[in-house]
C-alpha cells in the first residue's frame, strides 16, 4: 500500500537505512506520509534530507507541493523550476498538476480549468490514477470559483470514486467534504451540512485537513450559529498554525463572526475583502454589483445593497428578486435582511400583510433520522443524570441543520374568516385586520401591557376585555412578540391562533384516539376520558408515545411542561423515561389531526402545528390541579369544534392554536 494509502503504517514500518536509492526511497514515502497527515514540517524535513542526499528532481517536486499546501506560492514555484527540467513523463506530468493548482489561487480561473483539463488526459494516459484525483479536485476547486457548480460537483465526485477505488477513503472523505462545499456555495445549506457530516463520518480527519474546518465553521455562521462557528474555528486556527499553514479564510470568517455579534470593527479592518464587510461599510454599489454572479449567498448580499440603494419601489423589486434567488437554491441568509427591509418600506395594509408573512421565521423540521433519534436519546440520559447538557444539545442542532427538511403543507386562510394580523418589527407592532376582503392597518400601542392586564384578569376570575380583535364572532389570529403569551380563547370570540397564513390547514382524516400520562401529576384525568371516549392509554415512554402518535386522530397529553424560550424546540413534557422535546414531535410522520395539551405551558404548540396538526388546544397559564379533570371533560365533549373547545376553558387561559374549525360530520 502507497504512503498516501496509510500514513500511519508507512510512518511506523520505514526505517531510512541500506543502499542510497533505498534510503532516498524510505525518505520520499516518510514525506508524503507525513503531508498526508498534515504534519508539513516534518514532510519538509524528510524531503530536504532526501534532497541533499540524492539532489532528485521528485524531493523537489515533494517540497512545491509542501510549500503550496502551506501558502507559499514563491517557495513552491521555484521548486518546480528546479524540478521541471529533469521530469519526463507521469512525473512532468505531476509538476503540471502543480502548476495547474497554483493558477486555481492566482489566476481567472478559465486558465486553471484549461490546463488541469489537458493535465488530465495526460495523467490518464499515463494511468497514473492518484495524481488524476489530484487534478480532479484541483479542476474542480477551479470551477467552484467559476461558479460552474455542476461541473465541480461531477469532478469532485469522480475523484471519490477514484481514491475509494484506490483503498483510500481518507481522501476520498475529503472529496466528499468538498462536495459539501459545492452545495454551499449553490446555496443549498442543509444538503452542505449534511455532506460535510458525512464526510467525518467517512473517515476524514479534521486534524491533518483543517480547512475541513474552516468550511464547516462557515456553514454554520452561514446558519445562523455564531456561537458554534467560533467553536469550531478555534481548534481549526490551532491547527494550521502548529503545521505553519496560513489560510486567509480564517480572519475573514473571524471577522464575519464578530460582525454578527455586532462587532463591525474586524470587518471593517478588513476592507474590501468580503462583500459582506463591503455591505457592512457602506458600499451599496459595490456590493450591489454582485447579484448577478458569484455564490448564492454574495448574489443575495448584492441585492440587498440594491434594495438599501434604491427607491422604494426598486427596493421592494430587489428584495423579491433577493428572495426569489434564496427559494430556488434552498437559501437561508440573508432572508431576514430582506424581508426586514421591505417591512420597513411597506405603507399599505396588504403591503404590510404580504411582507409580514415572508419576514416570519420558518421552522424547519427535519425527517425522521436515527442519528437524530440516538442524539436526543443521548440528550435525555444526560439530563436524568444531571450531565452538562450544552455539547449535546448542539449536537441535536447541527443534525437537525444537517438532515433533509420535511415537505411543508401549504394552504390559505379561508377569504370569509376575518383575519387579524400582527407584527413587530423595529420596535413597533402593527396589526393588519382583514374582513370581507378589506384590509385596515393600526399601530398597537402597547402590546406587552395588553397582555399583562389580560393575564392578570384570568388569574383573578375576570372577565377579559380588549379591543384588540375586530366585531367577529370567529376570527383568524396571527400573533407576534408577546403577543404570543396572549391567552386569546378568554377575548371572548371563537379564535383560531395560527403561526402564519400557510399553516391554516382544513380538516382531512380521522383516527385513533390515544391517551399519555406523565409522571408526578397531583391528579390523573385520563382514565375516567378514555373510558368514556375509548382510545388507548400509551405507556409513558418517549418512544412509546411517539408510536402512539403517529396517525392519531385525537391525541390527549397530561404532563408537566417546561419551556425554552431561547430554542423553543428544545421546550419539553415530562414522560416516564425523560423529556419528549420538540425535536421529537418532528421524527412524527404523520402526526396527530387534534392535540390537547393538558399541562401548564410546554411551548410545544408550535412544534405539533409545523409537523403537521392541524389543532392544538393549549394553555398558556399555570392550571389549578382541581379545576383540570373538570376542564378537559369539557373539551372532549367539544373536540370535534377545537376553538370551541378552547373557548369552553378559556378562563384557564387554554386557547386553540391551528385550524380549530368543526369536524365536518
Amino acid at each position: 500500500m502507497s504512503a498516501s494509502a496509510d500514513p500511519q503504517a508507512t510512518i511506523a514500518t520505514t526505517e531510512v537505512r541500506g543502499t542510497k536509492t533505498q534510503r532516498a526511497d524510505a525518505l520520499h514515502d516518510l514525506s508524503v506520509a507525513h503531508v498526508e497527515l498534515g504534519h508539513l514540517d516534518v514532510a519538509a524535513r524528510f524531503a530536504r534530507r532526501g534532497l541533499r542526499l540524492t539532489g532528485e528532481a521528485r524531493f523537489h517536486l515533494t517540497l512545491a507541493w509542501i510549500d503550496l499546501d502551506r501558502g507559499r506560492r514563491r517557495q513552491s514555484l521555484q521548486h518546480l523550476d528546479l524540478a521541471t527540467p529533469h521530469l519526463r513523463g507521469r512525473e512532468l506530468a505531476r509538476a503540471r498538476c502543480l502548476r495547474g493548482l497554483h493558477l486555481c489561487q492566482v489566476a481567472e480561473p478559465r486558465l486553471a480549468i484549461a490546463e488541469l483539463t489537458a493535465v488530465i488526459r495526460e495523467l490518464r494516459r499515463h494511468g497514473d490514477e492518484r495524481w488524476l484525483a489530484n487534478a480532479l479536485v484541483g479542476r474542480g476547486i477551479a470551477r467552484c470559483n467559476a461558479s460552474k457548480l455542476v461541473s465541480a460537483e461531477a469532478d469532485f465526485s469522480a475523484a471519490q470514486t477514484s481514491l475509494l477505488a484506490m483503498g483510500e477513503p481518507g481522501r476520498a472523505a475529503m472529496c466528499l467534504h468538498n462536495r459539501g462545499f459545492v452545495a454551499m456555495l449553490a446555496g443549498d445549506l442543509p444538503l452542505a451540512l449534511r455532506r460535510y457530516e458525512e464526510a467525518a463520518k467517512a473517515g476524514l480527519d479534521s486534524a491533518s485537513r483543517p480547512e475541513a474546518l474552516v468550511d464547516r465553521a462557515e456553514a454554520l455562521l452561514a446558519a445562523g450559529l455564531t456561537a458554534e462557528a467560533r467553536r469550531v474555528l478555534a481548534p481549526a486556527m490551532e491547527l494550521l498554525r502548529r503545521c505553519d499553514r496560513h489560510v486567509p479564510e480564517l480572519a475573514v470568517l473571524n471577522a464575519r463572526c464578530a460582525l454578527r455579534d455586532g462587532d463591525p470593527g474586524p470587518a471593517l479592518r478588513q476592507g474590501g475583502a468580503d462583500v459582506e464587510f463591503m455591505l457592512a461599510a457602506g458600499k451599496l454599489d459595490a456590493v450591489a454589483a454582485h447579484r448577478f454572479r458569484g455564490p448564492v449567498q454574495t448574489r443575495a448580499l448584492g441585492w440587498l445593497a440594491q434594495a438599501r440603494r434604491s427607491n422604494r419601489r426598486g427596493a421592494l423589486a430587489a428584495c423579491r428578486a433577493g428572495l426569489k434567488l434564496l427559494d430556488e437554491h434552498h437559501g437561508d441568509w440573508p432572508r431576514r435582511e430582506l424581508t426586514g427591509h421591505a417591512l420597513g418600506l411597506a405603507r399599505t395594509a396588504r403591503e404590510v400583510l404580504h411582507w409580514s408573512e415572508q419576514h416570519r421565521a420558518s421552522v424547519s423540521l427535519p425527517t425522521n433520522e436515527p442519528e437524530l433519534a440516538r442524539a436526543l436519546t443521548n440528550l435525555r440520559r444526560a439530563r436524568a443524570f444531571g450531565l452538562p447538557l450544552e455539547a449535546l444539545e448542539r449536537d441535536v442542532r447541527r443534525l437537525t441543520l444537517a438532515s433533509r427538511s420535511r415537505a411543508k403543507p401549504s394552504a390559505t386562510a379561508p377569504a370569509n374568516l376575518p383575519l387579524i394580523s400582527f407584527i413587530v418589527h423595529e420596535g413597533q407592532t402593527r396589526a393588519v385586520t382583514l374582513i370581507n376582503g378589506r384590509a385596515h392597518l393600526s399601530v398597537v400601542p402597547d402590546p406587552a401591557e395588553l397582555v399583562r392586564t389580560a393575564r392578570l384578569a384570568l388569574r383573578a376570575g375576570r372577565a377579559v376585555t380588549t379591543d384588540l380583535l375586530p366585531e367577529a364572532e370567529e376570527v383568524i389570529v396571527i400573533p407576534d412578540g408577546v403577543l404570543h403569551e396572549m391567552p386569546w380563547a378568554a377575548l371572548g370570540r371563537r379564535v383560531h391562533v395560527i403561526p402564519s397564513l400557510r399553516q391554516w390547514r382544513p380538516a382531512s382524516r380521522g383516527g385513533h384516539r390515544t391517551w399519555v400520562t406523565g409522571p408526578h401529576l397531583a391528579g390523573n384525568e385520563v382514565p375516567a376520558l378514555q373510558e368514556e371516549h375509548g382510545g388507548t392509554i400509551s405507556r409513558s415512554t418517549v418512544e412509546s408515545t411517539l408510536h402512539a402518535l403517529e396517525g392519531a386522530g385525537i391525541a390527549h397529553i397530561a404532563a408537566h411542561g417546561h419551556v425554552n424560550p431561547d430554542n423553543p424546540l428544545f421546550s419539553y413534557l415530562e414522560l416516564g423515561d425523560g423529556p419528549l422535546y420538540g425535536y421529537d414531535i418532528a421524527r412524527i410522520e404523520n402526526p396527530p389531526e387534534i392535540v390537547v395539551l393538558s399541562a401548564c405551558e410546554s411551548g410545544l404548540a408550535r412544534a405539533f402545528l409545523d409537523a403537521g396538526t392541524r389543532a392544538v388546544v393549549a394553555t398558556t397559564l399555570p392550571v389549578p390541579d382541581a379545576q383540570v379533570s373538570e376542564a378537559m371533560a369539557e373539551v372532549h365533549r367539544l373536540i370535534g369544534h377545537p376553538a370551541e373547545a378552547a373557548r369552553a376553558v378559556a378562563h384557564l387561559g387554554f386557547s386553540c392554536y391551528g385550524t380549530g374549525t368543526r369536524v365536518a360530520a
